[in-house]
């Protein structure tokens, strides 16, 4: 199964938890703030999911096609790119370096800034005038239990260990499209994640989940 930042790194990276335990450069901060911004738009999906929502998925197809000629990018990768310019400053620093002191006087890393920043243009967008029938109250990004699982604090101390899965699903014997849906929701991703990133429908996605569900069963019987 590979995740997200593997594939956009091509493999340099196998989890989050790699990219964020270096030192930010020039080369890295693009993936960084990537990253970022996809972590901080799953959060606020949860409270505004209409806007949030849009701009990630916007975001994961930027991801995708950004490198093809004529493409043109959406609103959500103006959310990755405020998370990298704000990384930039700090090239040769680890995110987990202090960055300073909030209103609070509390202690905030550059990568829980980093957060927060974001956040605030996240808000800029989420209430433009056009959309000011969907303002909700902003999200306080005020440590890392209220953003999802930090990654090194995921992987830092053990790794998942993915070989019964793949051992489950090479029995299952599933079509390349099949294995795609199924990765895609391994992934965390939710069915209109799955229809951006495969280019399918919803229905087809129905039909191949059914499919698997049905070869799972008559192996292994109801889960």
């Amino acid at each position: 199964m590979e995740m997200l930042v593997t594939k956009f790194s091509k493999g340099k990276y196998r989890n989050e938890g790699e990219l964020f335990s270096e030192p930010i450069s020039a080369e890295n901060v693009r993936l960084m703030g990537e990253m970022i911004a996809l972590q901080a738009l799953r959060t606020v999906k949860k409270y505004d999911f209409r806007i949030a929502d849009k701009l990630y998925i916007g975001l994961i197809k930027d991801l995708h096609h950004m490198n093809e000629v004529g493409y043109i990018v959406s609103d959500g990768y103006d959310v990755a790119q405020t998370a990298i310019c704000f990384l930039y400053q700090f090239v040769g620093r680890k995110v987990s370096e202090i960055y300073g002191k909030d209103r609070k006087g509390k202690e905030i890393t550059i990568k829980l800034a980093c957060y927060r920043e974001v956040n605030r243009f996240i808000d800029l967008l989420r209430n433009r005038p056009d959309r000011r029938g969907t303002i909700v109250e902003s999200i306080d990004f005020t440590d890392y239990k209220a953003l999802p699982a930090d990654p090194v604090d995921c992987f830092e101390h053990e790794q998942t260990d993915y070989s019964k899965y793949d051992e489950l699903v090479e029995a299952l014997q599933l079509s390349k499209l099949e294995l795609a849906i199924l990765d895609c929701y391994m992934n965390g991703m939710v069915q209109s994640e799955v229809c951006a990133e495969l280019r399918i429908g919803r229905g087809t996605i129905n039909f191949r989940k059914a499919s698997i569900r049905k070869r799972y069963q008559s192996l292994y019987g109801a889960y």
